[in-house]
């Protein structure tokens, strides 16, 4: 089942200034999809239009089976969250416990409900130690697992991570892709979408699509789009280190398969 249908959309900030151009896609229940494309390439304004930020020129968006308009959008939203770029802009609360509550709160949950949905989720994150603890002293990936705790219990049915790991570590990137794969595991109808410019994620995901000015310049399994090299490096998206040394070493003689991690490749150099 589809829970999003894009269909020829057309949208941008001004009617001079289209930013997506007739854009068509769909999204299955469950799936984890990667929306990849360089900076400037659409892919958050189209994360604004899914969310009803922004209004579409031309074309439409069905939700869980929902026209998109704008006496709608109030329900759509009930079904949608998103976790943004920077986590500090979207704290609200003095402590990790204050800003899980917050959109509960908005929601009007009794208090003693509340409070056990807090735990829970703060658990599912493996933030439950940190809930008396004020956001500023959280890593940047501690404060991610608090923001996605925030979405979670709000058990919205689809995810918007936009840019979500772009500004962790190695590390704090790390933990949260585990913890995605973590929660897809927990919950199979939970759909996630990714907005994101970074390949190793897109690996990762059951669906890519990738945007380019605008428009879809791919889409597909990861598989079959993220071998072509060429139409990668002309929409100036940074190739994995994994992908790059793979190359090398199969002109060098050795035998490595298309998208091998580095332990796969590892494993092959020691035979």
């Amino acid at each position: 089942m589809n829970i999003i249908e894009i269909k020829n959309l057309t949208a941008g900030y001004q009617e001079d200034e289209t930013i997506l151009k007739d854009v068509s896609f769909e999204i299955k229940q469950g799936d984890y999809v990667t929306v990849l494309g360089h900076n400037g390439s659409g892919k958050s304004t189209l994360a604004k239009v899914i969310m009803g930020l922004l209004p579409a020129f031309k074309g439409n968006i069905t939700v869980n089976g929902i026209l998109l308009e704008p006496e709608n959008i109030n329900i759509i939203r009930k079904d949608i969250a998103m976790v943004f770029q920077n986590p500090d802009n979207q704290f609200i609360g003095t402590t990790v416990e204050d800003d899980i509550a917050f959109g509960l709160e908005n929601r009007r949950i009794p208090r003693e409900e509340m409070k056990k949905i807090i735990h829970e989720y703060a658990c599912k994150v493996g933030m439950e130690e940190f809930l008396t603890k004020e956001p500023i002293y959280l890593s940047g990936g501690q404060k991610q697992r608090v923001a996605i705790a925030g979405v979670l219990a709000l058990m919205p049915k689809i995810i918007i991570l936009d840019e979500a790991a772009s500004m962790l570590d190695p590390h704090g990137k790390k933990e949260i892709y585990e913890l995605i794969d973590e929660i897809r595991k927990n919950n199979k109808e939970l759909t996630i979408i990714s907005i994101t410019h970074d390949i190793e994620e897109a690996y990762l995901s059951d669906y890519v699509v990738v945007i380019n000015h605008g428009e879809v310049a791919a889409k597909g399994k990861p598989n079959d789009v993220l071998v072509d090299d060429e139409l990668l490096t002309s929409l100036n998206l940074k190739l994995p280190f994994s992908v790059k040394l793979a190359e090398l070493l199969r002109k060098e003689g050795y035998n490595i398969p298309p998208h091998a991690t580095l332990e796969e490749i590892g494993d092959i150099i020691c035979r």
